[in-house]
């Protein structure tokens, strides 16, 4: 484990953003988590970059962006589907590595390692002495891990591998919404007839269409490729969030709070491409969600205590 000083928990104004004592204590479980996955990725020789804000915030403020309250990993495929089962094994064992390769009905297309399974309401004496072990903080706390797959250099061929794409990815993420307007059962065999594969029936359908997502991904070979991309991204976005391969041909060590963390060649590429060309600029409040993140844990743990107070009502 890292080591903190208490001085870092304290609130803290950065940019005129206020940061609580609660989120520096998640900070310090998060930070803890990503040197513990980064050791273990050194160890195993698999380069790893951070992602997203996590990689803004690397580059431009040395640490987490004031207003953001998550980290995001990311690395190319084949060392994504051997680190998930590594980290498994080699992660301190309070801690879940959740996909859908580790876990059947995980509904997202990306990995999330966190500290602990469950929030801590006050309850579990075992819940109570992991949160004493992690700075006094009750709450799942983690790290978002990308899979980044390669883009064909064939346009055409790029253009059909995205349509297929889209229309798996599509079905995933809207899952619930084809199942209530029964839509889903045609949707899927439309996917079955169209790539001759099966997709699970039951409580393991979803993560048998994301993985199915994931094949379609996984198609082009590197010797086919230019470019990589985390594949979501231009369902998410349209078609201009490619990254060469050249970008992530080597890897920088850059200070985030008071650890290491590895960035990759081409960072002013990759977040120029995500946030423009003035991505040294902070514009307060761009985060993609609702902060903090452990809103709704907290709001669990409140009602829980509230019916603990209850006491014997007979």
């Amino acid at each position: 484990m890292i080591t903190i000083d208490d001085t870092f928990f304290k609130e803290e104004v950065r940019l005129g953003f206020t940061i609580s004592e609660a989120m520096k204590r998640s900070w310090a479980i998060q930070l803890t988590l990503l040197n513990d996955i980064l050791t273990i990725a050194q160890r195993h020789n698999i380069p790893i970059w951070m992602e997203y804000g996590s990689l803004l915030g690397a580059v431009r403020h040395g640490g987490y962006i004031p207003w953001d309250d998550d980290i995001d990993l990311c690395l190319l495929r084949e060392d994504y589907m051997k680190l998930l089962f590594i980290l498994q094994d080699e992660l301190p064992k309070d801690c879940m590595v959740r996909s859908f390769y580790t876990q059947k009905d995980y509904p997202l297309p990306q990995a999330y390692v966190s500290n602990r399974e469950n929030i801590d309401v006050g309850f579990d004496e075992q819940e109570k002495e992991l949160t004493k072990k992690m700075w006094g903080c009750p709450y799942c706390c983690g790290i978002d891990i990308f899979p980044m797959d390669f883009i064909p250099k064939d346009d055409d061929y790029w253009n059909q591998l995205m349509e297929i794409y889209k229309a798996v990815y599509y079905l995933g993420i809207n899952f619930d919404e084809y199942k209530n307007i029964g839509e889903l059962e045609e949707s899927v065999h439309q996917i079955e007839t169209t790539l001759n594969t099966s997709i699970e029936k039951g409580d393991k359908m979803l993560s048998s269409i994301w993985k199915v997502a994931d094949a379609v991904a996984m198609m082009t070979q590197k010797d086919e490729a230019g470019f990589v991309t985390w594949y979501p991204e231009f369902g998410m976005y349209g078609n201009n969030r490619k990254r060469s391969l050249d970008a992530y041909s080597d890897t920088i060590w850059v200070e985030f709070e008071m650890i290491k963390v590895p960035i990759p060649i081409g960072y002013e590429e990759v977040l120029k491409m995500q946030y423009g060309n003035s991505y040294m600029t902070p514009i307060k409040g761009s985060a993609s969600h609702d902060y903090p993140y452990f809103k709704l844990q907290e709001k669990k743990i409140l009602f829980h205590n509230k019916i603990g107070q209850m006491g014997d009502i007979y």
